[in-house]
């Protein structure tokens, strides 16, 4: 199965640190459409707007409603810290919520169970997992393992510590509680997919191996000075994941969209 990962494009009304967030989103998806229509899915993790604005949460929907990528590979779309959700479902009416009115569902692929978390809370950039929340994932991993169904989860938020401190200061709080049900259902999840760092990661949480793209806008630099105020970004390549999902293991490339121009073809 190939699945595309998309995290933190946060769709804006104007320039965010010098970069144009619709532009670098349409030019995403366009090379989305060129090279990798044949994507079983398309999934963004979060972060699809800057300031959780209706305007911006109604131009998002133009966006993808003007995209060749439909049906199938309609992108999946999670909210992260930047989000509302209340405003992201008024505008997005077929937004699936669970029983608590979480931004979370799943839903059945060749590859297995993909499960959609909602890890935002209001009035915080951290990341949150409270305990309706993992209730509900819960039951759908125990169900996932009575039909011996793999599943693979997508998130907003950096699951685990990555030792860059102004990542970390806004990671999952309930982390301790959220790698005890990664340890309960090793044998069921597959991988984590997750953005809010702004930089590729991978990795592995408690035998679950993990994955990130950098966002397709502000692109940052992991510092490891241990400054939590300091956050480190420029002019580097935005890129998404093309993730091949296949029962002998998985494989994950990233695409720098932007360079695609710079690619020269050796010849025999």
């Amino acid at each position: 199965m190939k699945l595309i990962h998309i995290s933190d494009i946060h769709i804006h009304t104007s320039p965010i640190l010098g970069f144009d967030p619709v532009a670098n989103f349409e030019a995403c998806l366009d090379h989305i459409a060129e090279f990798h229509a044949d994507a079983d899915r398309i999934v963004i993790t979060g972060d699809l707007t800057h300031l959780g604005k209706a305007e911006s949460y109604h131009r998002l929907k133009s966006i993808l409603a003007a995209s060749p990528l439909q049906g199938l590979t309609s992108p999946r779309l999670l909210i992260g810290n930047h989000d509302n959700r209340e405003i992201f479902t008024s505008v997005f009416g077929d937004a699936r919520r669970d029983d608590n009115g979480f931004v979370q569902w799943a839903e059945e692929t060749d590859a297995g169970l993909f499960v959609y978390l909602d890890t935002a809370e209001p009035g915080t950039h951290a990341g949150h997992y409270c305990d309706r929340r993992r209730a509900w994932l819960d039951g759908i991993l125990e169900k996932a393992r009575e039909s011996k169904i793999p599943a693979w989860l997508f998130m907003h938020h950096n699951p685990i510590a990555v030792h860059v401190a102004n990542a970390d200061a806004i990671g999952i709080v309930e982390e301790a509680e959220f790698h005890a049900i990664l340890r309960e259902y090793q044998d069921v999840i597959r991988h984590i997919f997750f953005g809010h760092c702004h930089f590729t990661l991978s990795g592995q949480i408690c035998g679950v191996p993990f994955s990130a793209p950098r966002s397709t806008n502000h692109v940052c630099w992991p510092d490891f000075s241990g400054i939590v105020e300091r956050m480190g970004y420029g002019a580097f390549s935005p890129n998404y994941n093309i993730c091949f999902l296949g029962e002998a293991g998985t494989v994950i490339h990233s695409i720098d969209f932007l360079d695609e121009h710079k690619v020269l073809w050796a010849k025999d």
